[in-house]
């Protein structure tokens, strides 16, 4: 590798700013273009973090639009069920004897005690098994049973019957067996 010769350097560049010296346009010419150079290294650094912040900042705008829209969104949808809600209100006493939310057994059986006592018959066993499997035994004359039976069929109350038995043993009694229906509400 050649050696540098500094000295030389320094000498050559020595004598470009002596003759620089001596040359007014190419003192104010560099001192103009260094000064342009420095202002320019200044205003990119001094506006950089600006620009950077505005582009961040028109990013967020768009972001944040497009979650309004999306939450303007929603809140017609929710309006709409608010609105239809309103509507169907005075229906859903019907659903919920229908389909209770939870067990409402109680209220069930209670039903099922007016209505053995509306069509002469009398409930000698009511069970619930496994919180929605039924039992029951009634007894009565045939026409009170038969009156019942078809009575508790179309109660508002969903209740599959599976089965419904005819018993002569010590008076006749009815055994019904089913399930009552109802919506159990899932926990999140």
């Amino acid at each position: 590798m050649a050696q540098l010769d500094y000295k030389s350097s320094l000498t050559q560049y020595r004598r470009y700013l002596a003759v620089v010296r001596e040359q007014p346009i190419l003192r104010q010419g560099l001192w103009l273009i260094l000064s342009l150079g420095l202002t320019i290294v200044l205003l990119v650094a001094a506006l950089k973090p600006t620009l950077v912040t505005i582009a961040t900042l028109l990013g967020d705008i768009k972001q944040q639009g497009s979650i309004e829209e999306r939450l303007d969104k929603k809140i017609s949808a929710v309006t709409a069920a608010q609105n239809e809600y309103t509507q169907y209100q005075s229906r859903l006493q019907i659903l919920d004897e229908a389909l209770p939310v939870g067990k409402k057994y109680a209220v069930w059986a209670e039903r099922i005690e007016s209505l053995a006592a509306a069509t002469g018959v009398k409930v000698t066993g009511l069970t619930l098994v496994e919180g929605k499997d039924f039992s029951m035994t009634l007894a009565g004359d045939y026409a009170g049973l038969r009156q019942f039976l078809g009575v508790a069929e179309r109660l508002r109350r969903l209740v599959d019957i599976e089965s419904a038995q005819l018993n002569k043993e010590a008076g006749l009694t009815l055994i019904i067996k089913g399930v009552l229906k109802s919506y159990e509400e899932k926990e999140n």
